[in-house]
């Protein structure tokens, strides 16, 4: 059975006071994010698929909730999702990031402990070159920087998860670096559309997305 954590307790400070909405229940056109972000995974055949949350009331389709009295961070969260995972490995991803490939892919890349899922991100701004120090010889919108980041999207072990993981904190600033030097973290690159969805602007963007 495959399994799968969604990170969902975040408040979604960066998109107040346009919109007061938990961050889980913005609307993507006809969908909420989260119902988006379940229907794509059971689209994949997660059956198994644990919401990790501060509360119990963000969709009406068959999950288990991990819930939440106090803020515990990613890393919190997810070691806490783990004890409603009935097998070894989870998908684990945050609701906020919403990719386009098969998530089974990245099972194969978690086969040391952990995998990640990276990409080349894009800077919001136009990239202009100089000449002579004054001279704009070239303006590049939206260029792509070499290196690659943190999709959100990861694949976990429970032993990884049951060691490593703080009980309160982000695992992206603990967790993450150890499973690095221990050579336990493989990541999968990939090419694809991205959106994290984090200020009105990224909503509207992903709206007409979906529209179009």
């Amino acid at each position: 059975m495959k399994e799968a954590i969604i990170l969902a307790g975040g408040e979604g400070w960066r998109l107040k006071p346009a919109t007061w909405v938990p961050k889980p229940l913005l609307k993507i056109n006809k969908n909420t994010l989260i119902d988006r972000q379940i229907e794509w995974l059971r689209s994949h055949d997660f059956e198994n698929i644990v919401v990790a949350s501060n509360r119990t009331d963000l969709t009406k389709q068959p999950v288990n909730y991990s819930l939440e009295e106090d803020t515990l961070g990613t890393g919190g969260a997810t070691k806490k999702a783990f004890e409603h995972i009935k097998g070894k490995v989870a998908y684990v991803m945050n609701v906020d990031d919403l990719v386009f490939y098969d998530p089974n892919e990245l099972f194969d890349y978690a086969g040391k402990g952990a995998g990640i899922l990276l990409a080349k991100p894009q800077i919001p701004f136009g990239k202009v070159t100089l000449a002579n120090g004054i001279n704009v010889i070239r303006f590049q919108q939206r260029e792509t920087l070499d290196f690659y980041v943190s999709t959100g999207h990861y694949v976990f072990k429970r032993n990884v998860v049951e060691k490593i993981f703080p009980d309160k904190g982000d695992f992206e600033f603990t967790a993450m670096q150890r499973l690095a030097d221990k050579k336990m973290l493989q990541g999968y690159t990939y090419h694809g559309m991205w959106f994290t969805l984090n200020t009105m602007k990224d909503l509207i963007q992903v709206r007409r997305f979906f529209k179009e």
